[in-house]
C-alpha cells in the first residue's frame, strides 16, 4: 500500500525527531567560542560540496543558526519556531500570527540553504520590511560567515547583480518580479542581474 504523502502524524513525527536533534545539539554549541562556531558553520558548506544533500545537515545547521541568534539578538527560537522552519525547508506554506516571529524562523531554513552557494531569496512587501529585516537577521548570517544582499527601488543594474550574488539576499515582490521580466527581455549577457532560481523564502 502506498504511503500517504500527507499523513499529519508521519510529518510531525519527521519533526520532532528533528527539533530533538537539535535540543541535544543546543548545549555542545553553547560550550563553544564564536570562532569555533563559524568552523563549524564552514564545514557544513565543505560537507554540502561533497555530498550536495542538504538534509543530512538540518539539525545541525538550525542548531548553530539559533545559537547564532542568541549570541546576536539576544533572540533563541522557541520549539514551534523551528516547527516553521522545518515546513519552510519542506517548501510548504506555514501559517503564522502576528507577533510570533516569522522574520526569526526564516533565518534557519536560510542559513541551511545558503551552504548551496546557489542563493536564497527572502521575499517581503516593501522596500521598508526588506532593508529592516537585512540589517538586524544578517548579524545572524554573518556570525555563521555568510553574506547578506539587499535589493531597493532606484538601484543601477551593477549593484543590482551584486546584491543577488549574496548568499541571502533580501527583496520585495515588486523588485524581484520585474528584475526576473527585464532578464528575460535583456540582449546581452551583461544586461542580466539576476542568476539561476534556488530557494525563495516568501
Amino acid at each position: 500500500m502506498l504511503k500517504n504523502p500527507f499523513n499529519r502524524n508521519s510529518l510531525l513525527n519527521k519533526y520532532q525527531n528533528l527539533i530533538s536533534q537539535i535540543n541535544i545539539l543546543e548545549d555542545t554549541l553553547e560550550r563553544l567560542t564564536d570562532s569555533e562556531l563559524r568552523a563549524k558553520s564552514l564545514t557544513l558548506k565543505k560537507q554540502y560540496e561533497k555530498t550536495q544533500k542538504l538534509d543530512p545537515l538540518i539539525a545541525e545547521s538550525f542548531a548553530l543558526t539559533r545559537e547564532a541568534s542568541r549570541r546576536t539578538l539576544g533572540l533563541r527560537h522557541f520549539d514551534v519556531q523551528l516547527i516553521g522552519g522545518l515546513v519552510l525547508n519542506d517548501n510548504k506554506i506555514a501559517e503564522m500570527k502576528t507577533g510570533e516571529g516569522k522574520t526569526l524562523v526564516a533565518t534557519l531554513p536560510a542559513s541551511l540553504n545558503a551552504v548551496t552557494n546557489k542563493g536564497v531569496h527572502i521575499v517581503t512587501v516593501n522596500d521598508y520590511l526588506a532593508n529592516r529585516d537585512q540589517v538586524s537577521m544578517g548579524q545572524i548570517y554573518r556570525f555563521l560567515g555568510l553574506n547578506t544582499g539587499l535589493i531597493q527601488e532606484g538601484m543601477a543594474n551593477a549593484e543590482r547583480r551584486k546584491n543577488y550574488e549574496a548568499d541571502i539576499t533580501y527583496v520585495t515582490n515588486y523588485e524581484v518580479t520585474f528584475d526576473f521580466l527585464r532578464d528575460n527581455m535583456a540582449l546581452t549577457q551583461n544586461d542580466l542581474v539576476l542568476r539561476p532560481f534556488n530557494y525563495c523564502i516568501i
